[in-house]
């Protein structure tokens, strides 16, 4: 099987990608930015795998043509990205790039791989990653997790429609990965800082407001992310794919369970 994922310079993005080519499927990934290229390009070099890289900003339309000269079965829509901050302080446009990234320019892919597959007759299959972290009101990072709950409601609302068409040929599948240990997290709580100014009450705390949620992220992360990996690579073999992988479940369950409440 030929797979292309997006958004996979290190963490989840690109463990999925060496389980996938140690499995023999023939595999693509992006990164962002043309530094990050010529270093994902040495470390696969290094480690002597067949994974191809190239860039993509998935926002360039020019960039997204890619998917046009790779004849890829299946798509993992995983590239985005975690402005944090106060919603009540924050300029407009910080918001705006989070959603445009994680969900218009990520849709956009989607369904221009989608159009492709349709006009050749093919069979798809698409994985669209969102996090459990989008049922979860968490202040000072709602521009990331509300962006996470449009994609995970975009997804639910896509597979009713492919089942309204009545289209076997292509699949939809959500990834909803929990905290893991990849250093995504600690950059989100740390890059709310240059979206703060100096003249509302929160910069006042901001330092106290970064301990507390990194000491939160301490004690949820999972260091390994082995078992998400395992389970979306199952799916991705699958000739029927589940739709949802929520893993740690534990995670999942207690997300659950603090919504129940909060509401």
């Amino acid at each position: 099987m030929k797979v292309l994922i997006t958004g996979a310079a290190s963490g989840i993005g690109f463990d999925l990608a060496l389980a996938l080519s140690k499995k023999g499927h023939t595999v693509y990934i992006t990164v962002h930015t043309k530094k990050q290229l010529e270093q994902v390009k040495e470390k696969l070099k290094e480690m002597k795998l067949g994974i191809l890289c190239f860039k993509m900003d998935i926002r360039v339309k020019e960039d997204r043509k890619l998917i046009h000269t790779l004849n890829i079965d299946c798509l993992v829509n995983h590239a985005g990205i975690g402005n944090g901050g106060s919603l009540l302080y924050m300029d407009i446009d910080v918001l705006r790039d989070n959603y445009e990234t994680n969900i218009f320019a990520s849709f956009s892919l989607l369904q221009e791989f989608y159009q492709m597959k349709k006009e050749r007759g093919e069979k798809a299959k698409i994985f669209v990653t969102s996090s459990i972290a989008s049922m979860l009101p968490i202040p000072f990072l709602g521009c990331y997790t509300s962006s996470k709950a449009a994609i995970s409601m975009l997804a639910f609302t896509l597979k009713e429609e492919l089942k309204y068409l009545r289209d076997k040929n292509v699949t939809i599948s959500l990834i909803e990965p929990g905290a893991y240990k990849t250093g995504f997290n600690q950059v989100m709580i740390d890059n709310k800082n240059k979206f703060l100014k100096k003249n509302n009450k929160i910069y006042d705390h901001k330092d106290s407001i970064n301990k507390i949620q990194r000491n939160m992220f301490i004690l949820i992360e999972k260091g390994c992310t082995k078992g998400l990996i395992y389970k979306v690579v199952r799916e991705i073999e699958s000739k029927s794919p589940s739709f949802k992988i929520r893993v740690p479940v534990m995670q999942g369950i207690l997300a659950k369970f603090f919504l129940l409440f909060y509401r």
